[in-house]
């Protein structure tokens, strides 16, 4: 894609043209201080990385993009290049409207100041706020980030998780027109993420424009009309999001497991595939009540699902997730949400064991995935899944066959429990 292909309107918030970073990883720290100190030039053509490289594209007012691709590829540089957290080697970006980033959240928060002064201090700094205003909305901020005490303590007692609540709760009365967000927004309880979910809903319904970098695929496809596939640096592929995210499904194989290079973050992979990383998934099982493995249930089966994991790096925490087969998200559960631990085999093994009662999902073919996060929950590394289905009953449709009960018109009677 070439500047010349690009469709610019009036109304466009967003330009990219012909975008490139290179780095071009010096061999002495002398070589890199004078490379900062110098006058940004053209990148040298040979040696070093082009981590994002000939990415061009518009984004009008209101309009939506995800940015999907495997781990390396350079999506993370991509957004921060957009962001305007780096700066580019060739090529710009054109912001017609303000522009807010959810990337590193609170990175810059004083560590000595409390949550309440950090927040106050940031709606000063980036909205533009006069201290009385600040200092009128920070209620607001408490309310959203829901770490009660320790709204007045100070930040350096702080965990990654409520540094990354207050920094978000602080980023949603920003009020941007462009957000840049990556998976930071899957952080936190299931109240937070909920708060989260209505914040962004309302921020894409008032018109916002997003740019989301997700591994994610149903949550690109939900929230983006558009897709665009990041490769080596390089586009691959955008257009229509279905479509865009079907062409990249297809590049890890047809039945789901993942064709990238040993040791890549966040790849799909049947069990038993190691990926060397430092929190991954070594083992999922599906079985019945019996004890046996299974990958055919009926309906309203009770299940046993087992998940080991090989964490060198810390206890590792662990989300499950029922999709359909096409990745529709049917349920999923986490571990530090539900404050679940984990049971420790050995020095570097972990092992979760789940039941599913009477599970009701209806007459289809399902994935069962199992994702290996870091000990905040905040980060994914690795993810297994296995396919199976369930049989027999009668298909109504739908995902899920709940118990109902038809209650008749002339009755005033509560219906059954």
């Amino acid at each position: 894609m070439t500047e010349a292909a690009l469709a610019v309107h009036g109304t466009s918030a967003l330009v990219v043209r012909d975008l490139g970073k290179h780095y071009a990883l010096p061999k002495s720290h002398f070589r890199r201080l004078v490379r900062q100190l110098s006058v940004r030039g053209a990148p040298p053509r040979t040696g070093g990385l082009w981590a994002v490289r000939n990415v061009a594209f518009s984004l009008d007012r209101g309009q939506s993009l995800g940015v999907i691709g495997s781990n390396g590829a350079g999506k993370s540089t991509l957004l921060r290049l957009i962001a305007g957290i780096a700066r580019p080697s060739e090529g710009s970006v054109e912001r017609r409207a303000s522009v807010a980033s959810l990337l590193d959240l609170g990175v810059g928060f004083h560590p000595l100041e409390t949550g309440r002064e950090n927040a106050e201090a940031a709606l000063v700094l980036q909205a533009g706020m006069s201290r009385r205003e600040a200092r009128a909305r920070l209620a607001e901020v408490a309310a959203f980030a829901d770490i009660g005490q320790f709204f007045d303590r100070p930040i350096r007692i702080y965990s990654e998780g409520m540094r990354l609540r207050l920094g978000f709760a602080v980023a949603t009365l920003l009020e941007p027109d462009v957000l840049v967000t990556d998976e930071i927004l899957s952080v936190g309880d299931e109240g937070f993420q909920r708060r989260c979910d209505r914040w962004l809903d309302r921020f894409m319904s008032s018109g916002g424009t997003l740019v989301l970098c997700s591994h994610d695929l149903s949550q690109v496809q939900r929230l983006c009309a558009r897709t665009l596939w990041i490769d080596h640096g390089r586009p691959r592929d955008m257009g229509e999001s279905r479509a865009v995210i079907r062409a990249y499904r297809d590049s890890l194989g047809g039945d789901g497991r993942g064709t990238e290079a040993e040791g890549v973050a966040g790849r799909s992979h049947a069990p038993g595939e190691r990926t060397h990383l430092p929190f991954e998934v070594v083992a999922l099982r599906l079985q019945d009540e019996a004890g046996v493995d299974t990958t055919s249930l009926p309906k309203g089966a009770t299940v046993l699902v087992t998940v080991d994991l090989h964490a060198p790096a810390g206890v590792p925490q662990l989300f499950v997730g029922i999709t359909r087969h096409d990745l529709t998200p049917v349920y999923g559960l986490a571990s530090d949400m539900d404050g679940a631990p984990a049971e420790r085999i050995d020095e570097e093994h972990y092992r979760y064991r789940i039941w599913f009662s009477d599970l009701p999902l209806a007459p289809e073919r399902y994935r069962l995935r199992a994702h290996a996060l870091d000990e905040t929950g905040t980060r994914l590394y690795d993810t297994v899944e296995i396919f199976f289905e369930v049989v027999g009953g009668r298909d109504d449709g739908g995902l899920v066959h709940p118990v109902v009960h038809w209650q008749p018109a002339s009755s005033a009677e509560p219906c059954p429990p």
